[in-house]
């Protein structure tokens, strides 16, 4: 049987690259480009026609930009995998892109290996920030800690989590959305076992450090 091939769609205003990244992405087993789009506008219709399993963005281009494009793709599509591939390094844009639920973010000057190698960790369900944005932007150990953890939360686990920031009980919560207590009490565990804390001040703190509770 023929090994599933992943589907890609790459987003950049220059054409050079996006045939240098077709080449790559294509020369690899299980990874198929399935269309190019050359600004925000043509990504969210390609993304609707295709339902890729992943894009890789550029985010400065012209109609609509790669962090637009992405912001309205996670509102309809949850679940898309999404990669920024970008020179901009800058700290507000690598946190302002986590806390959408980017799941990766690599310089366009990192190596081919580098970039293969993300895209293949978050096909299989993991996150990828490259060592030269997390150096760049001044991280210390524990934000970078915070980012891969941050990743790793469903859009449901951001609901609850701002939820209990609040003060909401397990019940409350319950009813705010619909879902029954025990639910509640799964994702809450769930939550507590990713971000790797033990109790609600501990998760408090956590929201605070990272701006989930603005979410």
């Amino acid at each position: 049987m023929e090994e599933k091939k992943f589907q890609i769609i790459l987003a950049d205003d220059h054409e050079i690259m996006l045939d240098g990244l077709s080449g790559l992405i294509n020369s690899e087993h299980n990874l198929k480009v399935l269309a190019l789009a050359k600004n925000g506008e043509e990504l969210i219709d390609c993304v609707k026609k295709h339902l890729p399993d992943l894009c890789l963005v550029d985010l400065d281009m012209p109609k609509m930009d790669g962090m637009h494009a992405s912001e309205v793709l996670l509102r309809l599509f949850p679940d898309i995998k999404i990669i920024i591939l970008t020179m901009h390094k800058e700290r507000s844009l690598l946190k302002r892109m986590k806390l959408l639920g980017i799941k990766g973010y690599l310089i366009k000057t990192c190596d081919s290996d580098e970039l293969i190698f993300a895209i293949k960790k978050v096909l299989k369900g993991g996150s990828y920030f490259s060592d030269e944005i997390l150096r760049h932007s001044f991280l210390g150990d524990i934000e970078i800690n915070d980012i891969e953890k941050t990743s790793s939360l469903s859009k449901r686990e951001h609901e609850i989590i701002r939820l209990l920031c609040d003060g909401d009980s397990n019940k409350t919560i319950a009813d705010k959305l619909f879902i029954s207590h025990k639910t509640v009490g799964t994702h809450r565990s769930n939550i507590m076992q990713k971000i790797e804390v033990h109790n609600i001040a501990e998760l408090i703190r956590f929201c605070y450090r990272n701006g989930i509770q603005d979410g």
